[in-house]
């Protein structure tokens, strides 16, 4: 038995403890050392151009060996020709034509030790990447290096395309039409409000990890500051930028900076120190997107298509009204436009989209030819899809075609080397690749994570583009669906396997019924300014932090963020509660009422229904019948006319719910003592006068038996008395000694 017991713990352990990866070196495959690239200069090569490329970087040791005679060259493979091509380049499986030689980067690095470098590379002549016209070229920044007492071999690599328009010093050959070019810009996070702010009840957050992200040097910061740098309002660049903003995200710097709670390890509340950082992002988001491109995100990034597959339209209605808090925070008009989760939808969440007009999808997602990026209309839908670009979406997102797609942060590292692959790709599209009629929209990963530098050079390396007719900046595509060719829906079967497991939207769906049976269930009160959606929305939006992207693939982050929703859901409801009854009620009479006192913390007006299962031996009645509202931030008491059978102590549980049947508050359980008889007193009463009648007449019996017998013993000595004297005088010894029972009873008498 022991020994199942410190089983099961260790089970239990081993599945709360985060799992420690082993070092690098250990692990069969991967290289003893981790090569970041931070800068690339220049971005594109252009005819003004030096005649050489910098790589700069860090070299960290992974590994528990030191590694010696540390040495690195970049060597390059063949421009790319094909659309598949540039994609394998991207993933780094292009073979190289160059071997330039070697130069040293350090003499050791011991394990954990870093060291910095710039590798210099000319673009022509001996020990060069020899390149001599345009295109799009895959280079590889190859370091070797001996581990400990091992043979030499690479140690670390990094590949990535290198975008060339004009080889230093000549003019660049212009493409025969610039590409139309969209970007989005995604400014999202992961759900961090465990309850929303309701009237009396602040902002909880689960963390205040958001506070180092829109401080400076944070990811959201840098974000939206390179963007505002390099590409700001009224700029041929920002033109073509539109903002896909999740409305989850606004409200909860909104809150940061009114102020807010943080909930702790050991399940206390602190106060929030991101409030200054809150302001001043979202001051900065403002400036960035005033008179600007500007899309709403459902709320949470919530997946419609799980939600329409539920039939849970409600649901999907809540989630597309953030569009509203978008237009309220930023004071934009948000483009009647959808960028899902995946770029993919189906039939049940295609008709749910009430006026969203456009919806950016992938190519996989519509039944359209190979390598078409023109707008269709969605057979069956008033819906304009305009197709995601894949190749580019592709060179910004190394995670794109792995489970981590939509959830993790994206590019992991090496952001530079994601600039650097899209530059080429539009290089690419522009050439060899243009798609005539069509826009290139250019989409991140949704949990952008390019770094300030990285985007300031994907921006200016577009801009140097524009410039020498390469793209041309255009809005996000928007027309008229009539116009165009239909198109039918294709839901992947990968998107479908990530969905939101259907018994997590299950309880989403009865908790977000109870939210709803609560606001049908209330009004407001003519004195308050506070309205019923006030209490009811937030409830409503926290649950759709358990249906957000950042769980697709996590069943258990899904739960728990349902769970939290819920748990905000209970506190709510218990504000409306049979206030607790001290003691014991003693009741003198039958018709004595036992006083009901209802409780609403709530600033609404709420209408309870009573609950109280009978008692045996006892007649339970409230004078009010039907729905009964409790005053906002009041009470009010109920008398409760009950009628005891019997006498003693029994008990009367009292529950509370709405209209509906959503429970409220908790069973509060009475203990009432009863001194009343009821019907016994009559059956006592009665079995007292039979007693008594009894009793009466068993006296009479004995008294009449005893009178006659004094009447017989009377009569008996008046026969008697001659002899006994004639014997008196013949013997007078005798008188004194009694011979007879008669003469016995007469000495008695005497």
């Amino acid at each position: 038995m022991r020994f199942l017991l410190a089983a099961l713990v260790a089970v239990v352990l081993c599945t709360l403890v985060p799992v420690v990866r082993p070092p690098a070196a250990t692990a069969q495959g991967e290289p003893p050392a981790q090569l970041d690239v931070t800068k690339i200069t220049p971005s594109v090569v252009a005819g003004d151009s030096p005649g050489e490329v910098t790589i700069s970087g860090r070299l960290t040791n992974t590994s528990d060996q030191v590694i010696s005679g540390i040495q690195a060259r970049v060597q390059r493979g063949n421009p790319t020709t094909t659309e598949p091509a540039t994609q394998r380049a991207m993933r780094g499986d292009t073979p190289t034509v160059t071997g330039p030689a070697f130069s040293t980067v350090a003499d050791r690095l011991a394990p954990g030790q870093q060291v910095s470098f710039d590798l210099h590379i000319p673009l022509t002549g001996a020990n060069s990447l020899q390149i001599s016209q345009p295109g799009s070229y895959p280079l590889l920044v190859n370091f070797n290096g001996t581990p400990g007492s091992g043979s030499r071999a690479r140690i670390a690599e990094a590949r990535f395309l290198l975008p060339v328009v004009a080889t230093p010093g000549s003019a660049p050959v212009r493409p025969g039409q610039p590409v139309p070019t969209s970007m989005v810009v995604p400014i999202i996070d992961y759900p961090r409000m465990e309850r929303e702010a309701i009237p009396g009840m602040p902002t909880v957050l689960i963390d205040d990890q958001l506070s180092a992200s829109l401080a400076p040097g944070g990811r959201l910061y840098e974000l939206v500051e390179a963007v505002t740098e390099r590409a700001g309002p009224g700029s041929p660049l920002g033109s073509s930028l539109c903002f896909a903003v999740d409305p989850d995200l606004l409200l909860t710097v909104e809150a940061m900076r009114k102020g807010y709670l943080v909930r702790q390890p050991n399940g206390s509340l602190a106060e929030g120190i991101g409030g200054g950082a809150a302001e001043l992002w979202l001051n900065k988001l403002k400036e960035a997107t005033s008179g600007r491109c500007v899309l709403a995100l459902p709320y949470a990034d919530a997946d419609l298509v799980a939600l329409g597959r539920a039939g849970l339209p409600d649901v999907i209605r809540n989630a597309l009204y953030g569009a509203e808090y978008v237009h309220q925070i930023l004071d934009v008009e948000p483009r009647r436009a959808l960028w899902p989760i995946e770029g993919a939808l189906d039939e049940p969440a295609a008709g749910q989209l009430g006026d969203v007009e456009t919806v950016l999808l992938e190519p996989q997602s519509l039944g359209i030819p190979a390598g078409s990026l023109s707008p269709v209309r969605v057979r069956g839908h008033d819906l304009t899809a305009v197709p995601i670009d894949p190749l580019l979406t592709s060179a910004l997102d190394p995670l794109h075609d792995t489970p981590q797609k939509v959830t993790a942060l994206s590019p992991p590292q090496n952001g530079s080397l994601s600039a650097e692959n899209a530059l080429a790709a539009l290089v690419f599209r522009a050439t060899q690749g243009f798609v005539a009629n069509a826009t290139s929209v250019l989409v991140p990963p949704r949990r952008w994570n390019m770094r300030a530098d990285d985007l300031r050079s994907l921006l200016d390396g577009m801009q140097k583009l524009a410039d020498a007719g390469y793209l041309r900046p255009t809005a996000l595509p928007g027309q008229d669906p009539a116009t165009l060719p239909e198109a039918d829906l294709t839901y992947p079967v990968a998107a479908g396997s990530d969905e939101i497991p259907q018994p997590v939207i299950d309880e989403l769906a009865a908790q977000n019924f109870a939210v709803g049976d609560l606001y049908r269930s209330s009004r407001e009160e003519p004195s308050s300014t506070v309205e019923k959606g006030q209490v009811t929305t937030p409830l409503a939006n926290g649950l759709l932090h358990g249906v957000s992207s950042a769980w697709r693939g996590n069943p258990g982050g899904a739960r728990y963020w349902v769970s939290k929703a819920a748990n905000a859901i209970d506190e709510v409801l218990s504000k409306v509660r049979v206030e607790e009854f001290p003691g014991q009620v003693t009741r003198s009479s039958a018709d004595s009422p036992i006083p009901v006192t209802v409780v609403n913390d709530l600033p609404i007006a709420v209408g309870v229904m009573f609950h109280i299962p009978r008692v045996p031996g006892v007649e339970m009645q409230l004078d009010f019948g039907g729905l009964a509202f409790i005053p906002a931030n009041g009470r009010r008491q109920f008398p409760l006319q009950t009628n005891a059978q019997r006498a003693g102590t029994f008990t009367i549980d009292v529950s509370l719910t709405t209209e509906g049947g959503t429970p409220l508050g908790t069973t509060k359980r009475m203990q009432v003592e009863s001194t009343n008889y009821g019907e016994l007193i009559p059956w006592l009463t009665g079995v007292a006068a039979v007693l008594l009648v009894l009793m009466s007449g068993r006296r009479i019996v004995k008294r009449a038996l005893a009178r006659r017998q004094r009447t017989r013993q009377s009569e008996q000595p008046v026969a008697e008395a001659g002899a006994v004297n004639a014997a008196a005088v013949e013997t007078p010894e005798s008188a004194h000694t009694p011979t007879t029972e008669g003469d016995r009873d007469g000495e008695l008498r005497s």
